[in-house]
C-alpha cells in the first residue's frame, strides 16, 4: 500500500508542477535564439526605377521648316497631355517657331530644336513659323496629321 501511495503522491505532484500561475521557468539549458536583424524596407522611390522616377507622358509635336515652308500643315494630339515640340530646320538661316501661348524656339540652320510644354486644352493653336508659314496643333483630337 505505501507503494501505492507513493505513486499517487508522484502522480498528483507531476499534475499540481503542470498547474500554476503565469510564470513560466524553464530548467533547460539551451540558449536564446539571437534574433536576426531584418534589413530595412525600401520605399520605392528609393530603388532605381522604382515609384517616382517615371517621366510625365510627352506627346511628340514635330514640324520641318526648309524651303517649302512648314511641314505638315495640322498635327493632331490628345489635350492636356506634355508636349514636346521638336523643330528642323533645313533652312541656310535659323528660324524662330511660335506656338501660340508659348515661348518661341529659336533653331539654327541644320539643327533640330525641342522644348518641353505643357499640355493644352482642346482646340486649335496657330505654330508661326515666320516667313516659312504657319502650321496648325490640334489638341483634344485623335494623333495624326
Amino acid at each position: 500500500m505505501r507503494a501505492l501511495l507513493a505513486a499517487a503522491l508522484l502522480a498528483a505532484a507531476a499534475l499540481l508542477s503542470g498547474c500554476g500561475g503565469d510564470e513560466e521557468t524553464s530548467s533547460s539549458s539551451s540558449p536564446a535564439p539571437t534574433p536576426t536583424e531584418t534589413p530595412a524596407l525600401e520605399s520605392p522611390e528609393d530603388q532605381p526605377g522604382g515609384a517616382g522616377d517615371e517621366e510625365a507622358i510627352r506627346v511628340p509635336v514635330q514640324f520641318t521648316v526648309d524651303g517649302e515652308g512648314i511641314t505638315p500643315p495640322q498635327v493632331a494630339v490628345p489635350a492636356f497631355l506634355a508636349l514636346e515640340l521638336s523643330v528642323s530646320n533645313d533652312l541656310p538661316e535659323p528660324v524662330t517657331v511660335r506656338l501660340e501661348g508659348a515661348e518661341p524656339l529659336t533653331v539654327a540652320p541644320g539643327e533640330t530644336g525641342r522644348m518641353l510644354l505643357e499640355g493644352r486644352r482642346p482646340g486649335s493653336y496657330r505654330v508661326d513659323a515666320g516667313a516659312a508659314g504657319e502650321a496648325i496643333l490640334v489638341t483634344g483630337a485623335e494623333p495624326g496629321p
